[in-house]
């Protein structure tokens, strides 16, 4: 069933989501793609309770990966929203999943150890 307008505590949570992915991805795209030619990601979709008003250089292929996570995690029909690796309905494209897959387990971990 999918949901109606966010509520406050919602917007909470995809905001923090949001900025955990913009932080896993800045950290993979530096590692992993540093040569390549890069923009400063933003996401202020006025349909979505999520936004990056400045966020970290990325490349081209990491920007679509992170607009696709965002928006997946705003449309996520699921209540309460289970960790998208456990879930029993994968709305994200299969290339996507692997990407983000690959992202998460080189991210997670250094994430611990980087400020900001």
């Amino acid at each position: 069933m999918p949901k109606s307008k966010p509520s406050t505590s919602d917007t909470i949570e995809i905001q923090k989501d949001t900025d955990k992915l913009v932080r896993f991805l800045s950290i993979y795209c530096d590692a992993h793609h540093e040569h390549r030619l890069r923009a400063t990601f933003t996401f202020d979709h006025p349909k979505t309770s999520a936004r990056v008003i400045k966020g970290p250089q990325l490349c081209d292929e990491c920007v679509k990966l992170l607009r696709h996570a965002i928006v997946m995690r705003v449309l996520c029909p699921l209540d309460p929203k289970p960790k998208c690796r456990k879930c029993p309905e994968h709305c994200y494209r299969p290339v996507y999943r692997d990407q983000m897959e690959t992202v998460m387990k080189y991210a997670g971990p250094r994430s611990l150890f980087r400020k900001g």
